[in-house]
This record gives structure tokens, C-alpha cells and sequence, in this order.
């Protein structure tokens, strides 16, 4: 038994699942709302260059292209977590991270 939309579900899983979907989504909802708060052309806090963002299962990942630091607002490493592993692997390897610092 799958939970539809609109209907109770009597599986205790499946009501934490459609729980956690739902927070994140009001999670990527605030933190899109804090980023539309910063200023364009945010600067590596490690060598000053000015980082390139990636948007990866609606995260957005700010990346210096110089030293591949990783800057993540507030409540992003979360969404990261939540991610499987396949994905997550697939998301450090985008933004350049070598194998050794994983």
C-alpha cells in the first residue's frame, strides 16, 4: 500500500516520509527567500575570488573555482544529508572535489 495525496495512510513510514518531504520543501522555500537576500557576486572568504553557483536537487552550492571551497548558507548541509548517496557522491565530484578530501 502506497500513500496517495488527500488520503490517510496507515503505514508509519510512509507518514514520516511525506512528513520530511514536506519540511524540506518549506525549508528550500525560506532559504531561497534568505539567498534572494544576498547581494550577487558573494567573494571565497579563502583567497577572494568570487564563487560560481551550482544548483544541485535544489540546493545551491557556492564553489570557488581557485581553491574548490564549498560555502553552503545556512540549513543547506541538511538538504545535502538528505540526499542518497549516489546523488551526494555525484554532487561532491561536480564540484570538483578530489577523490582524497572525500
Amino acid at each position: 500500500m502506497s500513500w496517495e495525496p488527500g488520503k490517510p495512510s496507515h503505514n508509519e513510514n510512509e507518514w514520516f516520509k511525506r512528513r520530511d518531504a514536506e519540511w524540506l520543501q518549506e525549508q528550500r522555500a525560506l532559504l531561497d527567500a534568505r539567498r534572494a537576500l544576498h547581494p550577487a557576486g558573494i567573494k571565497c572568504a579563502r583567497d577572494g575570488t568570487e564563487l560560481n553557483e551550482q544548483v544541485h536537487d535544489g540546493v545551491r552550492i557556492d564553489v570557488c573555482p581557485t581553491c574548490h571551497g564549498i560555502w553552503l548558507d545556512g540549513g543547506e548541509l541538511v538538504h545535502l544529508l538528505h540526499l542518497n548517496p549516489a546523488a551526494l557522491e555525484h554532487v561532491m565530484s561536480s564540484v570538483g572535489l578530489p577523490p582524497a578530501s572525500r
